[in-house]
């Protein structure tokens, strides 16, 4: 097994770990152990557990964003790329329930905090952000979107994702929570006549 694939390994176990534990009940050892390799090969990738755990929240915000900001950059039918989008972070968020934990979890502390780490997650998010309100920015050009506001209004989405994930016990699909947001988002709640 290569470096790049030892350190891969070492991130996902960690992933495991951190989502089943608090941040102060994982162990090093544990990790290590679970990942196969020894407690000094971790350490000769990451300088302790703080930045482990960041790691692991990157890797997984990382890979979102790109998906998301591949979305965005899409020049077709905005309604039709902002289902896509938001279809994109809840199916990521319901396969990787332990990113969700972690990034819901980061969120609360993310703005009070100091540190490279911190300032890496706030970009991420801005990132993430970026990529929904450039989607709506193009549904007002294109005539489709009344957005007054596409900053607060990429955030709301955003938000509206994070507590379907949280609300929806786990008893909608993928598509249902899709569904749900962008019925809201886009139509309200007020019955049509």
């Amino acid at each position: 097994m290569g470096k790049h694939q030892r350190k891969k390994q070492v991130i996902e176990e960690a992933a495991r770990l951190f989502s089943a534990k608090r941040f102060d009940e994982v162990l090093m050892d544990d990790i290590a152990q679970q990942a196969g390799v020894g407690k000094g090969t971790i350490y000769t990738y990451f300088a302790d557990k703080e930045e482990l755990y960041f790691a692991v929240v990157f890797d997984g915000i990382s890979r979102l964003n790109e998906k998301l900001q591949s979305k965005a950059d899409r020049q077709q039918d905005p309604e039709r790329e902002l289902k896509r989008m938001v279809h994109a972070i809840v199916s990521f968020f319901h396969q990787n329930r332990f990113f969700f934990r972690l990034m819901s979890k980061e969120d609360g502390r993310s703005e009070s905090g100091k540190g490279e780490n911190r300032k890496r997650w706030h970009e991420q998010r801005r990132i993430q952000l970026a990529a929904i309100e450039t989607v709506l920015r193009n549904g007002v050009e294109g005539g489709v979107f009344a957005v007054e506001n596409p900053a607060v209004e990429a955030a709301i989405l955003r938000d509206m994702v994070r507590s379907t994930m949280i609300h929806s016990g786990g008893e909608l699909s993928v598509d249902e929570m899709s569904d749900t947001i962008m019925r809201i988002f886009l139509r309200g709640v007020r019955k049509e006549v």
